[in-house]
């Protein structure tokens, strides 16, 4: 049963890590480093689902009516306003910049402002940016505002204001595009939410961080493990079966690897194979990086294959094999590989949690290339995620850490689980 309830835990993981990265964009992926990229996206948002208990404006995309009026295309979007709270900006995206346009919107009290009129300046423009004057001067006009009481505020807030109290007008506003020529526009009203996990203070979305972040570091750690499990059991067999010079030589080699410090000793290899990269992100490669790894934690377990390899030598099927002319690639193969293989499945599944936590703290303080969880996690603490609040940016990483965790366990007979150490 126990371990029953281990490979659905992993299971359901596989799956989450599956459907979490046909969410997610692959250019966003690629680009999740890219600051320009995100200047569009709105910063310091919350998730889309805190609209549902909060009183918080969400972020939506809006497909046009389309009628033609006298010659003239008219695209209308509906957009219903219902939070407390103001969207951050509105963006129209489709346009044309050889095509004249005019661009206005109705208010729920039936003021109609004009915010563009004339050829894009670019194919996607912004209230906030690109129609700033339009929307200043015509409802400071109605509501008779000075320029101090509106000047330090976004021109979207001022849009969305009920009276000269800016308190905030609800109700349903009509944005319409007119053109000459067709057009495929588009309206997305940027609001104080956005995504699953909500964006940064550099408007990137935060839940494709975590998706790449877990994608790198669960790459890293798988492959950083099988190096482990192959390097240990080929060194541990040749040492404890070959024996001689070259055994006594792997001997030493394995006893240093274990007494050395392996934190501060894998800083100095990281600095020593690695460069200072954009943004002054460590550059190292990645198969260099898990074979450092690989090196300075295989100790242990090679030190162990060494002694069942010794043990099973010693029996007598084995002495009986290697009198009847059995090579020693046959021997280890037949009849030393096989409890050995045993052994090395069970340490392979307790190693790896342990390697994505190196891997994570490694990432923390900025010693691996790459996004990862650890670098993930850093990256919240100093924008400031703990002390604000935003545990949806903190629990995710760890959250994931510990039901890999508890599968991987989980799946070991009871009784039989390795205790792995790595430092």
């Amino acid at each position: 049963m126990r371990r029953k309830v281990g490979a659905l835990i992993l299971a359901c993981f596989l799956l989450f890590v599956a459907v979490s990265n046909l969410t997610v964009d692959r250019e966003k992926l690629e680009r999740w480093e890219d600051i320009n990229y995100w200047k569009d996206y709105p910063r310091r948002a919350y998730p889309s689902w805190f609209s549902t208990f909060r009183d918080l404006t969400p972020t939506v995309t809006l497909s046009p009516e389309v009628s033609e009026e006298n010659g003239t295309f008219v695209y209308r979007f509906v957009y219903n306003h219902r939070a407390s709270d103001k969207p951050n900006d509105v963006r129209f995206y489709g346009l044309s910049r050889q095509v004249k346009v005019e661009i206005s919107v109705t208010r729920p009290d039936g003021i109609e402002v004009t915010l563009y009129r004339g050829r894009p300046v670019s194919e996607n423009m912004s209230l906030n940016v690109n129609m700033k004057s339009g929307v200043e001067s015509q409802i400071s006009s109605v509501f008779g505002l000075s320029v101090e009481s509106y000047v330090l505020r976004p021109p979207t807030h001022l849009l969305f204001i009920a009276d000269a109290s800016f308190e905030t007008l609800k109700g349903e506003y009509v944005f319409e595009v007119r053109s000459p020529e067709p057009l495929s526009p588009q309206m997305q009203v940027i609001g104080t939410c956005y995504g699953l996990m909500g964006t940064d203070s550099r408007g990137r979305d935060l839940w494709v961080g975590f998706v790449k972040a877990m994608n790198n570091t669960l790459f890293l750690a798988f492959f950083t493990a099988v190096f482990v499990v192959v390097l240990g059991v080929i060194i541990g067999m040749v040492s404890g079966y070959v024996g001689g010079a070259v055994g006594e030589a792997l001997s030493f080699i394995l006893e240093v690897l274990m007494t050395l410090p392996l934190l501060p000793m894998l800083v100095v290899l990281v600095w020593l194979f690695s460069t200072q990269g954009l943004r002054e992100q460590v550059q190292i490669n990645p198969v260099v990086f898990m074979l450092l790894v690989a090196v300075m934690i295989m100790g242990k377990l090679a030190k162990t294959i060494k002694m069942m390899t010794v043990k099973e030598k010693v029996n007598e099927y084995v002495k009986a094999a290697e009198i009847m002319g059995a090579g020693t690639l046959w021997v280890l193969r037949k009849h030393i590989f096989p409890p050995i293989l045993s052994f090395s499945a069970r340490y392979f599944a307790t190693l790896l949690v342990r390697v994505v936590a190196l891997i994570s703290l490694f990432g923390f303080f900025g010693l691996i290339p790459g996004t990862n969880w650890g670098s993930f996690m850093i990256e919240a603490m100093m924008e400031g995620a703990i002390y604000g609040g935003c545990w949806w940016w903190i629990l995710p990483p760890g959250l994931a850490m510990a039901v890999l965790s508890a599968g991987l366990v989980l799946i070991l007979p009871s009784g039989e689980v390795q205790s792995v150490t790595i430092g």
